[in-house]
């Protein structure tokens, strides 16, 4: 499934993102450097009704929202060195719990994801256009 879209129509992208992983826990975003994938995590955060502020758990690792009655880990696996780094990090836990999980990076811990992660890459078009490509389980 392919969407190419404008970064100002974000928040439109991520209401039509949410049906399609409905029973997905795990979606792992991948893409270059500045493609957006804090972005549109923070526009499905906010489509799901996460009013805090959401942003890039570059430094913390994982990233914890609350809205409605879910929980929403958001994890950027951008400074992890190896497998053993993310596993230490609670990363294993995020991905073999119960809760929605965004991950940032996947390709850093590859390993550690399970059969159903939903994966989606972005790729940059243009200045401001975007390329969301979603491989489904």
């Amino acid at each position: 499934m392919e969407f190419v879209f404008d970064l100002d129509d974000i928040q439109n992208i991520a209401k039509k993102f949410i049906p399609l992983i409905d029973k997905c826990k795990i979606i792992a975003f991948s893409g270059e450097l500045g493609a957006g994938k804090t972005t549109l995590i923070n526009a499905i955060c906010k489509q799901l009704g996460v009013e805090e502020n959401v942003t890039s758990p570059t430094y913390t690792i994982i990233q914890e929202y609350h809205s409605n009655n879910i929980i929403i880990y958001h994890v950027d696996l951008y400074r992890i060195k190896s497998i053993e780094e993310a596993i230490d990090a609670g990363i294993e836990d995020c991905l073999q719990g119960e809760d929605l999980c965004l991950v940032e990076w996947p390709e850093k811990a590859s390993l550690l994801f399970p059969e159903n992660t939903v994966y989606a890459s972005l790729q940059t078009v243009s200045n401001n256009i975007r390329k969301l490509i979603v491989q489904l389980p």
